[in-house]
């Protein structure tokens, strides 16, 4: 089954094992449910370990694995990421995994500009970050500018206005 990023482990939080994580979901109360397994990628290796406790603190969500209720246990992930199994079911009708948009080309007007290598979230709509000729692009994923998204062709089509990239 394929993986999907859920969240990075920033800190350790108190002696109890207690792990603070930067949710990378939409879904925390699903994707950290106690008695869920997650999967922290150490050394290019996932490590399957079962949630036993999870809250949240100032924005930050808290977790504990089951069996490494103590700092000496948890003190080595710091700074690795956390996955789940991808699960559609947690989607409504034509969302997508940030996962999705990775490699995707992007055409303004049908002409070719670059690479989807980033999808950020903002505070209003989400951004695409696409390479274009080694440097960043952003493009927010409004209506206004994207005009379709075809996961399974990996395109997605824009309309940028006069100035948006330095076209030589």
């Amino acid at each position: 089954m394929e993986k999907v990023r859920v969240g990075k482990i920033v800190n350790t939080f108190g002696i109890r094992g207690e792990l603070k994580v930067d949710a990378y979901t939409d879904f925390p109360d699903e994707r950290f449910q106690v008695g869920n397994s997650l999967f922290v990628r150490f050394h290019n290796e996932d490590v399957e370990l079962e949630i036993s406790r999870h809250r949240v603190h100032k924005g930050y969500d808290l977790i504990t694995f089951k069996d490494l209720e103590n700092i000496n246990f948890v003190e080595q992930y710091k700074g690795c990421f956390l996955y789940a199994y991808r699960d559609e079911s947690l989607l409504d009708e034509d969302e997508h995994y940030v996962s999705d948009y990775i490699g995707c080309m992007v055409y303004n007007y049908g002409k070719e500009i670059g690479k989807v290598v980033d999808l950020k979230d903002n505070t209003y709509q989400d951004i695409f970050v696409v390479d274009y000729n080694g440097k960043q692009v952003l493009i927010p994923k409004v209506d206004a500018f994207v005009k379709n998204v075809d996961i399974d062709q990996k395109r997605i089509d824009v309309e940028l206005i006069a100035g948006f990239i330095d076209e030589d």
